[in-house]
């Protein structure tokens, strides 16, 4: 009899429900690793947040989670407010994982699963942002509706780029937002139409290139903030700019940052990790360093 107790906490309504097709095996997976399984289905939203948070320090010697990227921020959340110290197991199966690709975990479910219960802890940073934690990206302006409706094969040969340039090409129907930002290594204002705080090597399912020395658990987001462009000219010029990965000029402002504050007349509608994450005059987000421990994939030697 097995020792050992594994709670799997998965929603079945992510992503194409690969999880449910696979959930037999999944626990075989962990049964054979020594385990005794308990198995949760969230239920409803925030489910996973609260079971996570009420569960993580009851004497389960492994926790995982399996779903999307936003079942992944509730369990973070879930994780953060309990005070949880130990490691955690993650099976993507979400419509963009951006996440597990980022620190290595198997996009196979299978795999995943085993990863799950003999990887190797992965140290990471997370962000917070007016007190909700997200594992990799906070944004405002078209980026949920960009992330999904760029092609594929636009993302396969532009990768980062096929995603600011998807979003460009809304900019009709673009919402701008007049606002200011603070942070100790830049501050500005003016009149902007996208706005990204990263943590990641992927977002919107796309790997980020041409963006320098993107690390996890440096203690720092990579900003990106782009100008409402006024006229044709300056359209051409951010897009240029785009395709050369060039992500600091006149018409965008990239840099690093463990902390920034934004102003807002009006309230921003944010997105964190692909959900919904409030609307808010003034915007402080902020790393919180090596807060999540995650099981991935050991590096081959």
């Amino acid at each position: 009899m097995n020792s050992r107790r594994l709670l799997l906490v998965y929603n079945p309504n992510s992503g194409t429900k690969t999880i449910a097709k696979k959930l037999s095996d999944i626990v075989d997976v962990f049964t054979k690793g020594g385990y005794s399984v308990t198995v949760h289905p969230t239920q409803r939203r925030l489910d996973c947040l609260e079971t996570v948070s009420e569960n993580c320090n009851s004497g389960f010697d492994r926790i995982v989670i399996a779903g999307g990227d936003g079942t992944l921020n509730e369990a973070v959340n879930g994780f953060i407010s309990a005070g949880y110290q130990g490691d955690f197991g993650y099976i993507p199966c979400g419509s963009t994982n951006d996440f597990s690709k980022s620190v290595g975990i198997p996009t196979r479910t299978l795999d995943a699963a085993k990863t799950a219960i003999n990887g190797v802890p992965f140290v990471c940073d997370v962000g917070n942002l007016n007190g909700r934690y997200f594992t990799y990206v906070a944004a405002f302006g078209t980026l949920a509706e960009v992330s999904y409706s760029t092609p594929q094969n636009a993302k396969n040969q532009l990768g980062f780029s096929a995603y600011i340039l998807e979003g460009l090409a809304s900019l009709p129907a673009m919402t701008s937002y007049k606002l200011s930002f603070e942070s100790e290594e830049r501050s500005g204002k003016g009149d902007y139409i996208l706005g990204l705080i990263l943590n990641t090597v992927h977002v919107g399912g796309m790997k980020i290139r041409g963006v320098d020395n993107i690390s996890l658990d440096d203690g720092m987001f990579e900003v990106l903030l782009i100008r409402n462009p006024k006229n044709t000219n300056e359209l051409n010029h951010i897009i240029s700019s785009v395709m050369k990965l060039d992500f600091d000029n006149e018409y965008m402002d990239g840099f690093k940052t463990s902390k920034i504050t934004l102003r807002c007349q009006t309230p921003i509608a944010w997105t964190v990790d692909g959900e919904k994450g409030g609307e808010f005059r003034e915007t402080m987000i902020e790393v919180r360093g090596k807060a999540l421990k995650v099981l991935v994939q050991e590096k081959s030697k």
